[in-house]
């Protein structure tokens, strides 16, 4: 009697049921959709969860189920936050998945301790950025830093967790303040970028008759467009002629979005072109001669990455999540924050010195390579995954 070949077993990812979970399906859909696809391939039953907004319906329509997450991102409010706790649990109990993978600070304590009330043993929680309760200074900063450390310590310790950080020093600033341990912490780099999209442009530094310097954030002081505005005065005062491009739009819920007089004035400026939100900033970089991002600070800086990966010559500020990016003298110029005069003197080096802004831009594309790229980045996601599952 001849024994029939057995068949293959499924890879044993068809049983694992992954949920990843932000506070705007905006995020899933322009950070994590490459993810998304890679989990697919490899054999992950996926499911998202994230408040409603005008990119669910482009996740739906790509074929991925969106559970609606009633959440308001700024919302102090106890009776609508233990709302938006309690929903999470329901949800949780119904999908019944094997591992939570969260995105962005609300979604990551809220899951975290959702997860504990529904029967769920692995959490990811990737940390995108500190806020102010971490890295600010003021008195209310310091209350609710010590008020919250315990809240945040028991979500960060969680059995069966991990948490992921973009950068080494917000690791560092959480490991000193005993809200998690170095064994349950990882190091990814961001969410990666498609080097064969973002590549260099066919337009030469040679052929810019007017430079264009791109800034590419929302109109924030914290990404500091008000030392930006000042060091480009500077220059102009100095008969140094370039347009300034600000691709961003302004975030009223954020409380250093700048203020109607200063809005006014880069309106009314000859020199500027206020764009607002821009959605294919591919066009954009293309067009830059120099990106100039003077933030005080990042998690990880993925407009950054996406202008390194096209060669573009960057100036950007020694701080966290920036300077993960720029190497100072090697990929790029880094200046101190909030410090007009040195941004003012680095832009006017590669407004004079185009060579050098070229080898600059040449050299960025090689740590994108080496460093940024989505595959790379999402693979070590992934194994991160199969590492906590083996484990349960």
């Amino acid at each position: 009697m001849v024994n029939k070949p057995r068949e293959k077993k499924l890879k044993y990812e068809k049983s694992k049921k992954i949920v990843l979970v932000s506070n705007s399906s905006w995020y899933l859909y322009n950070f994590r959709f490459p993810l998304l696809k890679l989990l697919q391939e490899k054999g992950f039953s996926i499911e998202l969860v994230a408040p409603y907004d005008k990119y669910t319906q482009k996740l739906e329509k790509a074929g991925y189920k969106v559970n609606y997450w009633e959440l308001n991102r700024r919302s102090i409010n106890p009776i609508k936050e233990l709302k938006s706790l309690f929903i999470l649990i329901y949800l949780y109990k119904k999908i019944k998945p094997n591992l939570v993978h969260n995105f962005t600070i609300k979604a990551c304590l809220y899951s975290t301790i959702a997860t504990k009330f529904s029967n769920i043993n692995i959490v990811v929680n990737s940390i995108t950025g500190l806020g102010q309760i971490f890295i600010g200074g003021k008195p209310l900063h310091l209350f609710l830093r010590f008020f919250l450390r315990p809240f945040y310590k028991f979500v960060f310790k969680r059995k069966n967790s991990i948490v992921i950080f973009q950068n080494a020093s917000d690791k560092e600033k959480l490991i000193s303040l005993g809200i998690t341990d170095i064994n349950k912490t990882k190091i990814i780099k961001g969410s990666g970028v498609d080097i064969n999209f973002f590549k260099p442009s066919k337009i030469k530094i040679k052929d810019y008759r007017i430079p264009k310097i791109l800034f590419p954030s929302r109109l924030i002081y914290e990404k500091g467009i008000k030392e930006l505005l000042v060091a480009c005065e500077i220059l102009w005062c100095k008969n140094i002629y370039f347009k300034l491009i600000i691709a961003g739009g302004i975030e009223f819920a954020n409380s250093s979005y700048i203020n109607k007089h200063d809005y006014l004035k880069i309106k009314r400026h000859q020199n500027i072109s206020l764009l607002g939100h821009v959605n294919n900033m591919h066009k954009l970089y293309e067009s830059a001669y120099l990106v100039v991002l003077p933030s005080w600070r990042e998690g990880l800086s993925r407009t950054l990455i996406e202008s390194a990966a096209m060669e573009k010559p960057i100036i950007t500020t020694d701080v966290s999540g920036c300077k993960d990016v720029i190497d100072h003298g090697i990929n790029g110029i880094l200046v101190p924050k909030k410090d007009p005069k040195s941004l003012s003197l680095a832009i006017e080096l590669l407004l004079k010195n185009p060579k050098f802004a070229k080898k600059l831009g040449l050299s960025a594309r090689k740590k994108v390579i080496n460093e940024f790229q989505v595959n790379h980045i999402n693979n070590q996601t992934i194994n991160t995954y199969k590492e906590l599952l083996s484990e349960v």
